[in-house]
């Protein structure tokens, strides 16, 4: 099967009376929800949207948000979810760049559109979630033929290092990501997922409910992240894909551990997203009784590691590759990095992980200068983030490269560093960034939300005994909580923007 369009509808067909989502006290199932998206997809296609229009998700509401997703996609056009937190900032930079005619948005979001719309002229309606799903369509749903070139989705990136990029996707790459991701966490019919992550990103709506549809499972469809509802709903599911925030969330809760010793029936937890913190790993694990299966993936690429089902689950690695995925370690000289390349301490020498396969995205919207910096000769794509790989070719991730501190000539990457801070009794966690420094050209600054009064004295000696002098910081700064994205991962630039201008 060549598109995801053909994916879906294999399990329209053969689990048409199976149910395909649970949402609060509705079942919907594969046969129900097709009918639901054809509808959707008529509508689309009387309202004139033509093979490859940007169509906008702009909206809180789940089920109709997924429904109208697959309608889009089934109806030829391109689905473009975006965070219903956006502000009218960021809306219309968006809307500008994507040229989308229609936004389907609700509540506040749609007030929001309202107020801008006079300044995105490709912009031509704003259309109600609730009403274009319960709509009367007079117009039968016209079938449109599919290549797996074809585009499908973009999402933008998450713009942590610079304006955010339209990343388009195919029928045919997001067919590859998902039958490899498939494959590696063992997805079938009997699976039940519960999907409690927003669905205007990635890791929610590809790698959870795109895989959850195109493999015949049913999915308990959550509005939101709640700890109490969550504890009590992961007993009713095979699968839980979750971020750090959210084991962090449910490990603050005193019912947590009596909760989840009935979670007889889940299979697999996976962690993405953002790294998860080493000290608190292993009592999470203990606690549900099964090893957090860490996996690394970006908007670009879809999944790209994973740790495997049955292991090794070797601690703060991110895994193997997913079949099809060719993958690299490069130096800053070029040099393609192996298990033996160490420094003179002895120390793993990290490189840029670059990665060549059919899962990975077809280009930047309307930049193909950034598309073709991208990717180099051999058609290997560069990830932005650090690595290394050990003698079984297990990836560990050690930064952005963005994000490399270089003081004295040396690198420091700051997970190692933040990996020993949050060891310290009194830190709850850390953010480690380099902020100029007129002898080093760059010094290290810890950036500590604690849990309580820190001893800097007993915390620099702390440092001094797990790391090389040039990796310890020389400036701590304290802060009530890290700036974050909608996944939970910290936002570096908008730390080192704030503390460059507060530290000399």
């Amino acid at each position: 099967m060549q598109s995801f369009i053909e994916l879906l509808k294999c399990q329209f067909k053969e689990n048409a009376d199976n149910p395909a989502i649970y949402y609060h006290e509705k079942i919907i199932t594969f046969g129900q929800l097709k009918e639901k998206a054809e509808k959707i997809g008529a509508y689309l296609q009387k309202k004139g949207l033509k093979k490859g229009d940007r169509v906008v998700l702009y909206t809180p509401e789940k089920l109709f948000f997924l429904i109208i997703h697959l309608g889009i996609i089934l109806s030829g056009g391109v689905s473009l979810p975006l965070n219903f937190n956006f502000t009218k900032e960021e809306m219309t930079y968006f809307l500008k760049d994507s040229g989308a005619h229609l936004v389907f948005a609700s509540f506040k979001q749609a007030a929001l559109i309202e107020q801008i719309k006079d300044n995105c002229t490709d912009l031509k309606e704003i259309i109600e979630p609730a009403k274009a799903v319960e709509a009367e369509v007079s117009k039968k749903f016209k079938p449109v033929p599919v290549k797996k070139q074809d585009y499908c989705l973009m999402f933008y990136s998450s713009g942590t290092t610079g304006q955010p990029k339209g990343v388009i996707h195919t029928h045919g790459n997001l067919a590859a990501s998902l039958l490899a991701l498939q494959k590696c966490w063992k997805f079938t019919s009997n699976d039940i997922l519960l999907n409690v992550l927003p669905l205007f990103h990635i890791h929610g709506l590809c790698f959870a409910a795109h895989l959850a549809l195109i493999s015949g499972s049913s999915m308990i469809l959550e509005d939101r992240f709640h700890p109490l509802r969550v504890m009590e709903k992961i007993k009713d599911a095979t699968v839980f894909m979750g971020v750090p925030t959210i084991y962090y969330a449910l490990l603050r809760r005193p019912e947590f551990r009596k909760k989840a010793s009935k979670w007889h029936k889940t299979r697999l937890f996976t962690c993405g997203s953002a790294p998860i913190r080493s000290e608190t790993l292993p009592e999470i694990e203990a606690i549900i009784g099964k090893n957090l299966i860490n996996r690394y993936g970006m908007t670009e690429s879809h999944v790209i590691t994973s740790l495997p089902l049955k292991g090794p689950f070797k601690q703060g690695s991110v895994g193997l590759p997913l079949d099809g995925i060719e993958m690299r370690l490069v130096s800053e000289d070029g040099k393609i990095l192996s298990a033996e390349d160490k420094d003179e301490n002895g120390q793993m020498i990290a490189g840029e992980v670059t990665i060549k396969s059919k899962n990975l995205f077809n280009c930047y919207w309307k930049k193909p200068k950034a598309t073709d910096t991208a990717f180099d000769k051999e058609g290997f794509f560069s990830t932005g983030d650090l690595g290394y790989l050990d003698e079984d070719g297990f990836l560990t991730l050690v930064g952005r490269k963005n994000d490399l501190i270089i003081t004295s000539g040396y690198n420091v990457y700051p997970p190692v560093v933040e990996r020993v801070l949050n060891e310290f009794p009194q830190v709850r966690e850390s953010a480690v960034i380099g902020v100029p420094d007129f002898k080093k050209g760059e010094k290290v600054l810890a950036v500590i939300v604690s849990s309580g009064v820190i001893d800097l004295k007993k915390l620099r000696k702390h440092c001094q005994t797990k790391l090389v002098s040039y990796q310890c910081p020389v400036n701590f700064e304290f802060t009530k909580e890290l700036p974050r994205n909608a996944m939970g991962k910290i936002l570096k630039r908008a730390l080192k923007e704030k503390f460059t201008k507060l530290v000399k």
